[in-house]
């Protein structure tokens, strides 16, 4: 096939077509004012003699076409969308301009850098950005953006030295090595997936659509806006650091966040979600105290705990939103210190309330349902008297809708204990005592029990506290925790005794000696 050298100045600005054989630069050679170079199947375009590369508009080629760099660098300035099937070869560069899309669908082989400065870079295999190793071949987002309508694994690191946009294709799946955004911020957009395998660090993210995967990313930001901006799709952070000085995660669509074994620091809100809102966050292998703020009207979080997991968040959320807690198995833990509105709970794991001091309490409000799948909850109560509110020390579970299931109390007792019993003629009262968990709705009388028999304040103690429940009109409204709704079924402690009949006897028993304890908690 015959060749063809252009050796000078060139100022035409029509296009250039090569049909067929070779047309090379050399020199200064250049024909950058030449509207469009299109190039036809085994034509090909030589630059590597050129003395400072080339620049190019609107670059086309059919499958077979060849674009020669050499070590040079070759700039498309795409003024208008363009689509290059061919191969782009050598050990030189490639730089994208222009507002327009540029399409790469063939196999490249040169091993130099891809830096998109303008418009969008199109690809659908890690082959349309050459061949070369990642030390020397990784993309540079410069101002432009990459779609990529393929599924593919690249081992090249993507570096940000100005805000720009990923969009991955739905059913695609990209996934890289590693990210480095710099002070700049990444968008993750389109349908289909995008993973970064082996971290990086990155100061402001954006997930508008799709999933995004980031293991081992460090996230650090010193930003008023969110660190990470979640407006549809799903977020899965698998180990590294993240920090942010004000919110970590703000969330204006509906989306899912998936953490494991992140450590988390914020402090601002660590997740906040707006008006309008569906989301779901799992929990794997996570310890997390981020703060929660659902204010949003209409909004919905559901929170899943799973495996390994210690929740130690306060939450908070506005009266037309909704929190819904499940602690999924007995390695899942919700560390409460402070109180903490929610709507639903299922509990197959541990509700721990925080010790505070000796005058500082905290109640769990569920204003929906509760499901006690064999969880347990730890309450902090002074064993005194009890009976009037407030004498009645203790953490509370307080809930307004209807219990199923069964959990364990475990008291972690405080005070010197004393006889709950007040009533004349020595019978059970529903004022007496400590109320630990009232419900508006229904709850069967075993639906909290106590981890023992019954709780003391140790092996000498003669005061006895065990679970009674009392529902209907047995409940004491006087002893009302709920609020604005009356109390249906009220579990209490309330000091009792076995007489020698094995009769549960209110009060303490008269013939109290050591002996008695040697079955209770000690």
């Amino acid at each position: 096939a015959a060749s063809f050298t252009l050796a000078g100045q060139n100022n035409y600005t029509g296009d250039t077509t090569v049909s067929a054989g070779k047309l090379s630069l050399s020199g200064e050679s250049n024909i950058e004012k030449s509207g469009n170079v299109r190039l036809n199947r085994d034509a090909a375009l030589d630059i590597s003699a050129t003395t400072n590369g080339a620049m190019v508009n609107n670059l086309t080629g059919d499958e077979g076409s060849h674009v020669v760099l050499g070590d040079r660098l070759l700039t498309v300035n795409s003024l208008a969308d363009s689509v290059f099937s061919g191969e782009i070869s050598g050990n030189g560069s490639l730089i994208k301009k222009g507002q327009g899309d540029m399409t790469l669908d063939g196999i490249n082989s040169y091993q130099g850098i891809t830096r998109i400065d303008q418009g969008n870079l199109r690809i659908n295999s890690d082959q349309s950005l050459g061949g070369g190793n990642k030390n020397n071949s990784d993309l540079i987002m410069n101002g432009g953006g990459l779609k990529i309508f393929g599924s593919f694994a690249s081992d090249r690191d993507v570096y940000f030295n100005a805000d720009g946009e990923i969009s991955v294709d739905k059913d695609m799946s990209s996934s890289w090595n590693k990210i480095h955004t710099g002070d700049y911020k990444f968008t993750k957009s389109g349908e289909g997936e995008l993973i970064v395998r082996n971290g990086g660090d990155a100061s402001e993210i954006s997930l508008m659509n799709g999933a995004l995967t980031l293991i081992n990313l460090n996230m650090n930001s010193e930003k008023q806006d969110a660190l990470l901006n979640v407006n549809n799709g799903v977020l899965n952070i698998i180990g590294g650091d993240v920090s942010a000085k004000n919110d970590l995660i703000h969330i204006t669509g509906d989306s899912t966040i998936n953490l494991e074994n992140v450590s988390i620091k914020s402090s601002g809100n660590g997740m906040r979600l707006s008006d309008n809102v569906q989301s779901t966050l799992s929990l794997r292998n996570q310890y997390t105290d981020m703060p929660i703020l659902v204010e949003g009207k209409n909004s919905i979080l559901n929170i899943n705990a799973g495996d390994n997991t210690t929740l130690a968040s306060n939450m908070h959320k506005s009266d037309e939103s909704t929190i819904n807690l499940n602690l999924m198995n007995n390695s899942s833990n919700w560390v409460i210190s402070q109180r903490t509105d929610v709507d639903n709970v299922r509990n197959s794991g541990n509700i721990i309330f925080s010790p505070l001091n000796k005058s500082e309490f905290n109640n769990l409000n569920i204003k929906g349902d509760y499901n006690g799948g064999n969880g347990t909850i730890t309450l902090n109560t002074v064993l005194n008297k009890g009976g009037d509110k407030d004498q009645q020390l203790s953490d509370k579970v307080l809930i307004k809708g209807n219990v199923t299931g069964e959990t364990v109390l475990k008291v972690v007792p405080q005070g010197n204990g004393d006889n709950t019993a007040s009533a004349p003629g020595n019978i059970f009262s529903s004022r007496d005592g400590i109320s630990l968990v009232q419900v508006g709705g229904d709850a069967a009388d075993n639906a909290f029990k106590l981890d023992r028999e019954y709780i003391s304040t140790g092996t000498k103690s003669p005061y006895q506290y065990r679970l009674f429940t009392y529902r209907g009109g047995q409940v004491d409204q006087q002893s009302n925790f709920l609020g604005d709704k009356p109390v249906n079924v009220d579990f209490r402690l309330q000091t009792a005794y076995l007489d020698s009949s094995g009769n549960v006897v209110p009060g303490v028993d008269p013939d109290y000696n050591n002996s008695n304890n040697e079955n209770g908690n000690g």
